[in-house]
């Protein structure tokens, strides 16, 4: 196996990776049943929130239910940036799969 093969496959590896091991700290997800399971996704998706810090601590929060001394990123940029890894490591692998001159 070529170092570029090993290369793409760890960058798939991180894109799908990525979105998934960062489920467990999401807030704000509302399921709501009356929808269809894709419309549901996508409305979730934009209202999801990765939240990483000390949620014990008094601070007061704000809309998202966030303290002043968390990060909080969307979920939808961490979904956005493993679909955007995964495409770049099939791409890579496209492209220097062929044979070797």
């Amino acid at each position: 196996m070529k170092n570029t093969s090993k290369i793409a496959i760890i960058i798939i590896l991180i894109g799908i990776c990525l979105p998934t091991a960062t489920m467990p700290f999401i807030t704000q997800f509302r399921p709501v049943p009356e929808l269809c399971l894709t419309s549901n996704f996508f409305q979730n998706l934009g209202n999801m929130v990765v939240v990483f810090g000390a949620s014990h601590m008094s601070m007061p929060l704000n809309d998202a239910g966030v303290t002043s001394n968390m990060l909080a990123i969307p979920y939808r940029y961490l979904f956005s940036f493993g679909v955007i890894l995964t495409c770049i490591g099939v791409g890579i692998l496209v492209l220097f799969s062929g044979k070797k001159s």
